[in-house]
């Protein structure tokens, strides 16, 4: 192998401090005028939705695709990261529980009971279809909950952690979105400025991304405080001690090392979201459940391309503009910061076990999880009191869960239960996300940085503001997946940065055999 390029940190630009400003800014605009942000950044983002819907469909497929490419055939899969003899720090179990809980986070339990609701009343084929017996408006109805939450989300995370990994280990390069792009393209002129505007885009997306989860955690906590206790919705004024409280445990968790702060944080979170969902799943009506599953898995193997090239042309634009696309781009949004995360912890795995895992696993419990809340709530609609769906309709999201848990056993456990595994999701998710930007902002832009992550979990908090403010759905998407917008082109630069890079260490390796 080539001996690794040394980086001269002293030409590296202060990439906290111009951040920082930006997203300071926006933090501040946050406070003071939550609406006017929230506002214009659903204007923007319904823009680039309308423009660019053609681009931004087809990239999970692509990206799944590619990961095939490198994992299946030739020599590639077997490329370990950092190294032939190097060995995982973390067991199978707590790697993927730390990859699954920063990946998604509380997003499953918050979208869980109403994701397939949204596209079995609002897509063009749910109710929206003339003709269509129910079963198959059920079926669609699961089948896009999937293909929006399973292979082709997981296939985004896996391709941004599997590009910054490899080079990071195999090259030791720095931690970032742009080092794939500066060192596969460095004879290229473009490249490094390039790379400049793509590390520093990447912390102003990270920020904003994870901002909008803080916000729906404060809700749903809210939400079921409210429920539990018999009180009222929560005031804007409850709901900002809640945030402030859940910003300081954050803190708290994001001085920890890795292992003792994210690895415990990870498996406790999994483990109670299992618990969970096991506790439903066989105390709700079980056969059904295995029934809508057996269903999904027959929609994803045959519908997945064909939704993936789907722009529903001559339809009204709402459903396809903030259900696909928004999660497309929110999972995009997200993707650097996982992406830096996931390498980080992924020393000692080979390139076929990180395709494979970081994409079958998690989407293997999604797809339970989905067809069980989900499930239940269409049959709710379908057969039962149409209380869920009612509720859901009258926007009151962050109290789906806890009704649709009033309706089995030992709902005086569960609903508890569920606001604890808000916390440890939207926990796992701000740490995460801070460490990746202490990393991406350090000095090196390698090692950990624990004051500048500090300041981003700060910011971020600040801004998730503005979305508790308005408490909108729509805000919250948008917040989500503003920032996001650039990485969908950065994607299709990442796999080609690997593909060329690979096939220049292979031959350079046979070379030197």
């Amino acid at each position: 192998m080539k001996t690794p390029i040394k980086q001269d940190t002293s030409l590296r630009p202060n990439y906290f401090l111009y951040t920082s400003l930006i997203v300071g800014l926006m933090a501040v605009t946050a406070l003071w005028k939550p609406t006017l942000l929230t506002g214009t950044i659903v204007a923007v983002s319904n823009f680039f939705y309308q423009k660019f819907d053609w681009l931004i469909m087809w990239l999970p497929l692509l990206a799944f695709g590619f990961g095939l490419a490198v994992a299946l055939p030739g020599k590639f899969g077997n490329i370990r990261l950092g190294g032939q003899d190097a060995k995982p720090e973390y067991s199978f179990i707590s790697w993927m529980n730390m990859l699954f809980t920063a990946g998604i986070g509380v997003g499953i339990v918050f979208f869980g009971p109403i994701e397939a609701l949204w596209h079995y009343f609002q897509s063009p084929i749910g109710e929206q279809a003339a003709g269509l017996p129910e079963y198959q408006k059920v079926g669609n109805a699961m089948g896009l909950a999937l293909h929006v939450w399973g292979i082709p989300a997981w296939s985004l995370y896996m391709l941004a952690g599997l590009v910054m990994a490899y080079f990071l280990y195999q090259h030791k390069t720095e931690c970032s979105p742009a080092a794939p792009i500066e060192f596969a393209f460095k004879r290229k002129k473009w490249a490094a400025p390039l790379g400049k505007l793509i590390a520093g885009a990447a912390v102003v997306s990270i920020a904003f991304s994870v901002s909008s989860s803080i916000a729906m955690a404060v809700s749903q906590i809210a939400s079921g405080i409210s429920i539990i206790t018999g009180r009222g919705a929560a005031s804007i004024l409850e709901k900002t001690v809640l945030l402030t409280v859940m910003i300081a445990i954050c803190l708290f968790a994001t001085v920890l090392p890795i292992r003792k702060g994210m690895k415990v944080l990870g498996d406790t979170t999994v483990a109670l979201s299992v618990l969970l969902l096991v506790f439903v799943f066989l105390t709700g009506p079980t056969h059904y459940f295995v029934s809508v599953i057996t269903v999904t898995v027959g929609h994803i193997i045959t519908q997945t391309i064909g939704h993936s090239f789907e722009l529903y042309l001559f339809q009204p634009r709402d459903w396809i503009v903030w259900y696909p696309m928004a999660y497309w781009v929110w999972w995009v949004t997200w993707a650097p910061f996982v992406g830096v995360f996931l390498a980080q912890i992924s020393k000692g795995r080979t390139l076929r076990e990180f395709v494979l895992a970081s994409v079958l696993v998690p989407s293997g419990f999604i797809l339970v999880w989905f067809c069980t809340f989900s499930g239940f709530s269409l049959l709710d609609t379908v057969e039962g009191s149409g209380v869920l769906a009612e509720i859901a309709n009258k926007g009151d999201y962050e109290g789906t869960f806890y009704h649709l848990l009033n309706m089995l056993p030992a709902a005086f456990a569960t609903k508890p239960l569920t606001v604890v595994l808000f916390l440890g999701f939207v926990i796992t998710t701000v740490v995460s996300a801070a460490i990746s930007l202490g990393v991406m902002t350090s000095t090196d832009g390698r090692s950990e940085n624990k004051r500048r992550a500090i300041v981003w979990c700060v910011f971020m908090g600040m801004i998730s503001y503005a979305v508790v403010f308005t408490g909108k759905i729509d805000g919250i998407k948008a917040v989500g997946s503003f920032a996001g917008f650039p990485f969908v082109f950065v994607f299709y630069l990442w796999m080609a940065a690997l593909w060329r890079q690979l096939r220049r260490d292979t031959a350079a390796k046979q070379g030197g055999a």
